[in-house]
C-alpha cells in the first residue's frame, strides 16, 4: 500500500496558487464548456498532481471567496459547487 506523504503548505499564497493550477488542470481536462467546481473535486486534482493532501476546508474557504470576487454561480447542492465557463478561466481573480 502506498502511503502519500504529507507535505506541509507554509503560506496561503503558496495554496491559493495551488488551487488555481487545479482549476486549470480542470479546465484542460474537461470536454464541456463548463466546469463545476468544488472543494474535494480541486482537492483530488491536487493530490493527484502535486501529491500534496490539504484540508477541504481550507481549499472551500479559498474556492468560495474565488466564486464571490468572480460572480461564480452556486449551485443547489449540499456541498458547495460553483459554475464555471471555461472561457472565463484566464480572467479569473484570486486575491
Amino acid at each position: 500500500m502506498l502511503r502519500m506523504e504529507r507535505k506541509k503548505i507554509q503560506n496561503r499564497e503558496t495554496l491559493i496558487q495551488l488551487v488555481k493550477r487545479a482549476i486549470e488542470l480542470l479546465c484542460e481536462k474537461n470536454i464541456s464548456s463548463i466546469v463545476v467546481l468544488s472543494s474535494y473535486k480541486i482537492n483530488s486534482v491536487i493530490q493527484e498532481n502535486f501529491g500534496i493532501n490539504i484540508k477541504v476546508d481550507k481549499i472551500g474557504r479559498i474556492l468560495s471567496r474565488v466564486a464571490k470576487l468572480n460572480e461564480l454561480k452556486r449551485l443547489s447542492t449540499n456541498i458547495p459547487k460553483y459554475k464555471l465557463h471555461i472561457s472565463k478561466v484566464s480572467s479569473l481573480k484570486f486575491f
